[in-house]
Parts: structure tokens; C-alpha cells; sequence
């Protein structure tokens, strides 16, 4: 989702730009150690302290708990072992230079 420093929804300077990812797992069975990273955008900035993992917020810092973020290495949650038939949703936000 876009908001636009004039409360629109424009994708111009200055503009916050919210992600959201989805860990959707199907089947049967048990994930272990699963990781979900991403990406920062060429052409933006992270905004600290706005990851959050099922909408309670995470540290940026490594090792504080599940979450870190940087603007150079991404994002990364840590989502330990996932049973089948469970989804957790992760979002952060970044700003358009």
C-alpha cells in the first residue's frame, strides 16, 4: 500500500510504501528452521522499527527476538518451525527517495 506525504496515494518522493508478505504453509507435516527474507527496493529507504510479524512489532536489532532489518541486508524474520495449515503475515515499510 502507498500513502503520499499529501494523503494520497502517489508514488512520489517521500512516499511510504507498506509490504506485506504472507507465509502460507499447505500440505502436511512440519517446516523447520524457516527464514523469510527480502529485499529492500532500489530507490528506497527502510523505516526503523516498523517490522512486525502477525502485527506485533519486532526489534530491528539481531538477536533481540524473531525480526532484524537493515537497510542494506533486508528483512528477516525468523519463523522457527511451522506446522501445516498455519499462516503468519509479516510487513514493513519503507520510504521512496
Amino acid at each position: 500500500s502507498l500513502l503520499d506525504p499529501f494523503g494520497g496515494e502517489s508514488a512520489v518522493p517521500g512516499t511510504v510504501a507498506t509490504f506485506t508478505l504472507i507465509a502460507n504453509v499447505t500440505g502436511s507435516g512440519t517446516l523447520d528452521d524457516v527464514f523469510v527474507t527480502d529485499a529492500i527496493p532500489e530507490g528506497t529507504t527502510y523505516r526503523a522499527g516498523t517490522l512486525t510479524l502477525d502485527a506485533a512489532p519486532l526489534t530491528d536489532a539481531s538477536g533481540d527476538d524473531a525480526g532484524e532489518a537493515t537497510n542494506t541486508a533486508g528483512i528477516r524474520v525468523d519463523l522457527n518451525a511451522l506446522d501445516a495449515g498455519t499462516t503468519h503475515t509479516i510487513t514493513f515499510d519503507v520510504t521512496l527517495n
